[in-house]
């Protein structure tokens, strides 16, 4: 098994990294602590923290130098900005190479002996999220061995009020073979689900990630006419969202409007006595990424109030 001690950060790759970096400090409220330029290594990034952890960061990468993978990877985007991996620690970095060979899982790209970067999820089903996994002993996995430290940039604007990064979305096209593969390679905990005909379009799951506390939610296409299936379409099992958790929902809107930035399929609900409400912010308005916002009145409202039920005896 795949073993993962946490997630270490969500990064980005964006054609303008100071117009990406200038977006997440204002309207999210990321701190930048850490900036880099490593031609040799094909790239210059920011390194930002995520407001409410001291775990999880948000990188922001850009070509640099001739021959930049990271060219290649937004040529073959169209240039458009967009998610291009998770990046987690593992306690042996041998081991987890060895994990990936036996199950066919293609390394894309790696400095041997740091870091290795691959897709997890079933290769049958083509290129999925990228992961890129680190050992003990070396904080360096992004080009970044000499980044140096930055100073935070103040903004005039209202921001986000973000808390945490609670989950990472992969469209699939069946939630439960990819629960279950991702269950036998690195122990995820699937800790919630709706009903198959809950949704008219889809149906979902959400999986616990073993030391980390943002999860990985599944969504599965359901119906003739699902976004879910069209995404797929376009673009195979890849990252559909992240979800961000505010909190203050009138004030995470007024941000929005303070930054002319649009949000859409705004819904909201009551659990156990305690509200909800979530929005979407379109990619062109988040730096090529789906983002989706959600506020609870109560933690474990939202999603995680309702359990897996016990198996039958």
């Amino acid at each position: 098994m795949l073993r993962i001690y946490r997630i270490d950060h969500v990064a980005a790759v964006a054609p303008d990294l100071d117009k990406q970096v200038g977006l997440l400090e204002s309207l999210f409220g990321f701190r930048r602590t850490h900036t880099w330029d490593n031609p040799s290594a094909g790239v210059k990034g920011v390194r930002l923290q995520v407001p409410g952890t001291a775990a999880h960061t948000w990188v922001v990468l850009s070509p640099s130098g001739e021959s930049s993978s990271l060219q290649s990877y937004l040529d073959d985007h169209g240039g458009r900005p967009g998610l291009h991996h998770v990046g987690a620690e593992v306690p042996d970095l041998d081991a987890a190479v060895t994990e990936l060979e036996r199950r066919g899982l293609k390394i894309t790209d790696s400095v041997p002996g740091r870091w290795v970067e691959a897709s997890l999820s079933p290769p049958e089903h083509g290129p999925g999220v990228l992961w890129r996994l680190r050992g003990p002993g070396n904080l360096a996995m992004l080009g970044d061995e000499e980044a140096e430290p930055a100073r935070p940039v103040a903004t005039d604007k209202p921001a986000l009020g973000i808390r945490n990064i609670d989950h990472i979305c992969q469209a699939f096209h069946d939630r439960d073979e990819l629960a279950d593969w991702y269950a036998e390679l690195a122990g995820f905990v699937q800790v919630w689900r709706t009903a198959e005909d809950e949704i008219p379009d889809m149906a979902d799951l959400v999986l616990n990630i073993p030391g980390s506390s943002i999860c990985w939610e599944v969504i599965t296409g359901r119906g003739e006419d699902s976004f879910v299936d069209k995404f797929l379409a376009r673009g195979g099992p890849a990252a559909h969202h992240v979800t961000f958790e505010v909190a203050d929902w009138d004030a995470a809107l007024n941000a929005c409007v303070a930054h002319q930035v649009p949000t859409f399929d705004d819904e909201e609900g009551v659990k156990d006595g305690a509200a909800w409400k979530h929005t979407f912010i379109h990619p062109k308005h988040a730096g090529g990424v789906l983002v989706q916002l959600f506020w609870e009145e109560r933690p474990g409202v939202w999603v995680r109030s309702d359990k897996i039920p016990p198996p039958s005896p």
